[in-house]
């Protein structure tokens, strides 16, 4: 039985309003889907950025260090650990200067902190004097190293990167040519 043309009118808007829902949940699950592949694809190029970088920085054959705006420890490479005696793991969210433990070579007191330099100078440079580096099992090591503010997008500090090499066989060998040319010298004069 057919009903009154009014209940068929009504009918028709229902169904009307139905696929207008339909519609829109389509269209809103299509939008859906395209937020969800490009928040996909940011994330693998994400990935893939950081695997770019870990690999970068296990190639760097100088120790690499980074720290936030609080000097605490972010990031930290493999030549890292081997000059600190710290691994990553244990080294990430420490305070830098409790894993970087550097005093002058003359005085043999503490040397001034590179993270701190950084951080209050907001620029990127070398270090003067050649600090010594107490690694975790008491060796120590003469290094020379570098400093340099990492800035975001605003140009805004977000952290330093600081990076070091082991220079105590350069410093012997040169030790050992001033030696040599010193006793030269005294042969000459003789």
């Amino acid at each position: 039985k057919i009903g009154t043309k009014e209940q068929f009118k009504r009918a028709i808007s229902f169904l009307e309003a139905l696929a207008n829902d339909i519609s829109l949940l389509g269209l809103q699950n299509i939008q859906q889907a395209r937020e969800i592949t490009e928040r996909k694809k940011a994330e693998e190029e994400l990935a893939t950025e950081k695997e770019r970088l870990s690999v970068t920085l296990r190639a760097i054959g100088d120790g690499v260090i980074a720290t936030d705006t609080e000097g605490k420890i972010i990031m930290f490479n493999k030549v890292a650990e081997k000059l600190t005696g710290w691994t990553e793991g244990e080294a990430i969210g420490k305070p830098f200067n409790e894993i970087f433990n550097i005093i002058d070579e003359g005085t043999r007191k503490p040397a001034e902190d590179p993270v701190e330099k950084v951080l209050e100078s907001g620029e990127a440079g070398g270090f003067i004097s050649y600090p010594v580096l107490i690694a975790r099992d008491g060796r120590e090591r003469i290094i020379a190293n570098n400093g340099a503010p990492i800035r975001d997008r605003e140009s805004k500090i977000i952290g330093v990167v600081l990076v070091f090499r082991d220079i105590t066989e350069q410093r012997r060998m040169e030790e050992e040519l001033r030696k040599a040319g010193k006793l030269e010298s005294i042969g000459i004069l003789a």
